[in-house]
């Protein structure tokens, strides 16, 4: 019975986290030119950009908040870069914000039309926005309430499969900026460092650890976004800034760790939205 009960729940709360539909029709693992949390100019990316121009759809039933053409530069959550998009506002503080998008495809024009369903057409992908000279939708969901922006694989059914992940390149990172290759270095000073990945140009994980002797010091989520003193941050064991994250275009942070002196095992892990994960582990000593 408490089997019953358990797989009851699991399935309830499974639909519910399932809110969204997707706003394109056909979803692979190829359908994404950049996930949500990749490095965009310098940016934590709150958007998940499709990969092929398409019919936009609303995700979920909303209330039609704004039909943007012009933007300015007042928040991270909403950056010109967006070009021409479309804003729905959902229950519990959600909206759904479609950008990159033909304004001349746009079918939401009739000024009495406020409500439309889940799956009605918006309009089609164009070429307003960042992605100059690809028609790609710009896809994020935001909650104003907390002022973060939603991974939107979070709240949307699960395709198959995922683009593999690659855990490679590693380095560590000491207080003075100093770069250290793992595969080449095995002994390190005592103190507080950052380990780092080469980035993966389109996928981003959607879980990064790091591990000291098999016990997690570091665990970074991408499955919000979160606005705080006009910066966007990831939540780790703090809140790492765009910069904390991407120092530059080839890097990617996997976490921050103390290294007291004794021989230990780092171990680093990441893993994408379906629970695929790739692990490495390096002995090393620390004086």
């Amino acid at each position: 019975m408490k089997k019953i009960i358990l797989t009851l729940i699991s399935v309830l709360l499974v639909t519910n986290m399932f809110a969204f539909d997707w706003p394109q029709a056909e979803v692979t693992q190829n359908s994404y030119s950049s996930y949500f949390g990749q490095n965009r100019g310098e940016l934590i990316s709150t958007s998940l950009c499709f990969s092929e121009p398409a019919e936009i759809k609303a995700a979920e039933k909303g209330y039609i908040l704004a039909i943007i053409t012009e933007y300015n530069e007042d928040s991270d959550f909403f950056p010109s870069t967006l070009g021409t998009a479309v804003v729905l506002a959902h229950d519990d503080n959600l909206l759904s914000v479609y950008g990159n998008i033909d304004s001349e495809t746009i079918s939401l024009r009739d000024e009495n039309e406020k409500i439309i369903d889940a799956g009605a057409t918006i309009g089609s992908s164009g070429n307003t926005g960042w992605q100059s000279d690809n028609s790609h939708l710009e896809f994020q969901i935001i909650d104003t309430k907390n002022k973060s922006a939603i991974n939107p694989m979070v709240l949307m059914p699960r395709s198959e499969t995922e683009l593999p992940l690659k855990l490679n390149g590693i380095y560590v990172e000491n207080k003075n900026h100093d770069l250290f290759d793992i595969n080449v270095y095995k002994t390190f000073s005592s103190g507080l460092y950052k380990i780092y990945q080469r980035r993966n140009v389109v996928a981003s994980p959607y879980k990064t650890s790091v591990y000291i002797n098999g016990v997690v010091v570091d665990q970074v989520s991408y499955d919000t976004i979160i606005q705080e003193n006009n910066k966007i941050c990831i939540l780790g064991k703090k809140k790492y800034t765009s910069s904390d994250i991407y120092p530059n275009e080839n890097l990617q942070m996997l976490g921050e760790t103390m290294f007291t002196p004794g021989r230990a095992t780092l171990g680093l892990s990441e893993s994408d939205i379906l629970g695929n994960q790739k692990q490495l582990n390096y002995n090393i000593v620390i004086k």
